[in-house]
């Protein structure tokens, strides 16, 4: 308990000391508690090595933030496309909530120069890393979302989230592999691919997960990512090149196949 005591009046004064506000302004928002948003920001290379808990880290913060920003993305979506499919927003929904358009958002409010990391993470370059951002950006909105309701969070994303929608799901720099992959096996195997994980390293701020898909029980491709996610979209990515290429190479052959000449059929003949 006093651990923890010390560690929130560092977080206070870390945060008034570093930011000098700076942040609250950027964001337009005043927390009534300002140790939730240092506590957002403190990422777990932090902590390493300090004798205090693994959890005071923002990553129970992004969690929540994570699920704030779903629900209000899906609200946004469900009434600014009001013709779309539940397909089509789900498409729509993926690239917003996407750790990509995160990290972008975030750089309209320099997160990055808020992030508290650990001396190796920092130099591995960890203060630009697009999964630091988008975590500490969803940890921010989970912040807000304690300190002030969800209205207060739903103001910022219309303020700086939301009018990058357009941008966001026409940007050739994201593709959702994932959701490609499904609708192609869908469409041609009539059957959803699986995600295995068969590897987890690294040390605990470090992490690399690898992910294989599996389609008709046939493993495809292996990607790694420093998340889930990211792995998923890197086998995502690779199995779809290798699938393509199947579908290719199988109407090659067909079309190049003989045709088998029919027998004529003579009416009225034995």
């Amino acid at each position: 308990m006093e651990e923890q005591n010390l560690l929130h009046k560092i977080l206070k004064l870390w945060f008034r000391q570093k930011s000098g506000d700076g942040l609250e302004a950027k964001l337009g928002y005043r927390f009534r508690d300002p140790e939730l948003l240092a506590h957002a920001l403190v990422h777990r290379s932090f902590l390493v090595g300090k004798d205090v808990p693994y959890a005071s880290n923002n990553e129970r913060l992004e969690f929540l933030g994570d699920s704030v920003l779903n629900m209000l993305t899906t609200e946004f979506l469900y009434r600014t496309y009001p013709s779309d499919p539940e397909g089509e927003l789900s498409k729509r929904k993926s690239a917003i909530v996407s750790g990509h358009a995160c990290a972008q958002s975030s750089k309209e409010w320099d997160l990055s120069e808020y992030v508290k990391i650990g001396k190796s993470e920092a130099k591995m370059g960890g203060r630009g890393k697009e999964s630091i951002l988008a975590d500490a950006y969803e940890a921010v909105l989970g912040a807000v979302y304690l300190d002030g309701g969800l209205e207060e969070v739903r103001a910022i994303l219309n303020k700086f989230h939301f009018p990058r929608v357009q941008e966001i799901i026409s940007a050739t720099d994201f593709v959702n592999y994932k959701s490609e992959l499904l609708e192609f096996c869908q469409g041609k195997l009539r059957c959803s691919p699986e995600y295995v994980i068969v590897g987890e390293e690294g040390p605990e701020h470090q992490k690399v997960f690898t992910v294989e898909v599996v389609v008709n029980g046939k493993a495809y491709a292996r990607g790694q990512g420093p998340n889930k996610k990211k792995a998923e979209q890197e086998a995502s990515r690779l199995s779809l090149e290798t699938l393509k290429a199947e579908a290719a190479e199988a109407e090659a052959k067909k079309a190049a196949a003989p045709k088998v000449k029919q027998p004529a059929h003579h009416i009225g003949l034995p």
